[in-house]
């Protein structure tokens, strides 16, 4: 209720908006205030100081802007990709349009929020690295055309993740990426449930031949391991989104059932591996906070010898059993692929074929020397390595572990440790899903839009509150993410 005033009239509140929420986020702390009261009950947000909320409802902006990213993330999932290409078509311009959409529209709200573009250069520029290497590969391109396209999507993709940073305070991040796992794990699951004859592997190929992949589930996607792959990811993220509503934890539970169920029903080998592995290392991080920086040393030191001893298990144990049920222990059937791609590589390993044109050059090669026609190397080492080479595996390799250092850093901090696990789960699931798919650096992709948005958010500047910039007595804030 609005306080009177002692004329007896009354007082109109200010407008909240995410800018001076933002503000109020980055005083308290220095205030000394503690944390008192949770005013935004929302997903893997981290309880707010009461001198963060300043109003009690949100403007239609603010609810629109949440509506854009969420759908922006269920786009760049790669969900409707399937649904929208005609059958028999390798691309789809309605996809291509919703991409530039995303992507000219984020531009925007970077270009009229003040100082955003300088934000993005000097507290982002690690992401800005892989795109520049992308973009600088057209001049070698066998295919500038090709290249030009993939370097715009990878561009756009960009551009959408730091707009989700710079327009949303850092506690708001975690819960839109995790609200959009749920919808994403509902419409895959759903679609695989309710309409088998689009979310279900059919019989038989267009060709007529017996599918391998009958009766395996694949949702919105065209391929089964692209949505095993995509749920495993889902619920990697859920499992760091601990929101403290009840209502939350209800929804999330479920959804990480319905993630777990769809990857068991896509029967996919490396999806089962990471929904189980990224969660692991997860939690293992998680139980070292609490420990002293000499007693995580220990724990590190002493990890060799225990990664030594379950290479040795995997070898002896894992590979046989993999063996007795008839599967390649690398997950993928192929291992004699990756071995006749670096030979084709001779002669353009340093460099590739060019963003998004590599395969042009190695597919050829590959058919000369092994007689076999596919589209990737199923590693996404070697992928990137055809597209821009040993220079770009190694500039990518040193941005992921980057992003793991980085994310161990905020997790053992004081501020945002949820998104120093979320950035920690996107770069062991990239570290390890690679190994048997193509997602290393991907265009038009939420595979890369998640490290952008992790490093841009765990690299963007907190202010140094001055005495007049005091927050003032906190109001209530409506929860649009009903907890």
């Amino acid at each position: 209720m609005t306080p009177p005033r002692k004329d007896n009239r009354s007082v109109t509140p200010p407008r909240w908006s995410w800018q001076t929420h933002r503000d109020r986020q980055e005083i308290a702390p220095a205030l000394g205030k503690g944390p008192r009261d949770t005013y935004w009950r929302v997903p893997g947000a981290r309880r707010v100081d009461t001198g963060q909320a300043t109003a009690r409802r949100l403007s239609i902006w603010d609810a629109v802007s949440v509506a854009f990213a969420v759908a922006g993330l269920f786009y760049f999932s790669g969900s409707l990709v399937a649904p929208l290409t005609p059958e028999g078509a390798a691309s789809s311009t309605a996809v291509q349009l919703l991409g530039l959409g995303f992507g000219f529209l984020s531009f925007l709200g970077l270009i009229v929020r003040p100082g955003a573009v300088t934000r993005a250069f000097t507290k982002a520029w690690p992401v800005l690295i892989p795109v520049a290497l992308a973009m600088l590969s057209m001049t070698w391109s066998i295919d500038i055309g090709v290249s030009l396209r993939r370097v715009l999507a990878l561009l756009f993709a960009t551009l959408f993740g730091l707009w989700i940073v710079d327009r949303f305070p850092l506690h708001i991040v975690l819960p839109l990426i995790a609200w959009s796992a749920v919808l994403i794990v509902v419409a895959n699951v759903v679609t695989s449930l309710a309409l088998p004859s689009m979310g279900v592997h059919p019989g038989t190929t267009v060709q007529g031949e017996p599918n391998p992949h009958a009766g395996a589930w694949r949702g919105l996607f065209d391929h089964k391991n692209d949505f095993g792959r995509m749920m495993a990811l889902c619920v990697s993220i859920l499992w760091v989104a601990t929101g403290p509503g009840q209502r939350w934890r209800r929804v999330r539970w479920g959804a990480l059932a319905l993630g777990y169920l769809g990857v068991a029903g896509s029967n996919s080998a490396q999806a089962a591996l990471l929904a189980v592995a990224v969660p692991i290392f997860g939690h293992i991080l998680f139980l070292l906070r609490p420990l002293s920086p000499s007693k995580r040393a220990m724990v590190v030191l002493m990890a060799g010898p225990v990664m030594v001893t379950g290479w040795v298990f995997y070898q002896f144990v894992f590979v046989f059993v993999l063996s007795l049920l008839g599967k390649d222990p690398t997950l993928t059937g192929r291992t004699e692929i990756w071995i006749g791609v670096l030979r084709a590589l001779q002669g353009n390993m340093g460099l590739g074929g060019g963003f998004g044109a590599g395969w042009d050059l190695v597919g050829e090669r590959l058919y000369i020397l092994m007689g076999i026609r596919i589209g990737h190397a199923h590693n996404g080492f070697l992928d990137l390595m055809t597209d821009l080479g040993v220079v770009g595996l190694c500039v990518m390799l040193t941005f992921y572990v980057y992003l793991t250092v980085l994310s161990v850093h905020t997790s053992f901090g004081d501020r945002f440790q949820d998104l120093g696990r979320l950035g920690f789960a996107v770069a062991t699931f990239a570290l390890v899903g690679n190994g048997a798919a193509s997602f290393l650096l991907l265009h038009n992709s939420i595979y890369w839009v998640l490290p952008v948005v992790c490093v841009a958010a765990m690299r963007r500047d907190n202010r140094r509150p001055t005495a007049s910039r005091r927050a003032p007595p906190p109001r209530p804030v409506k929860n649009i993410f009903a907890s």
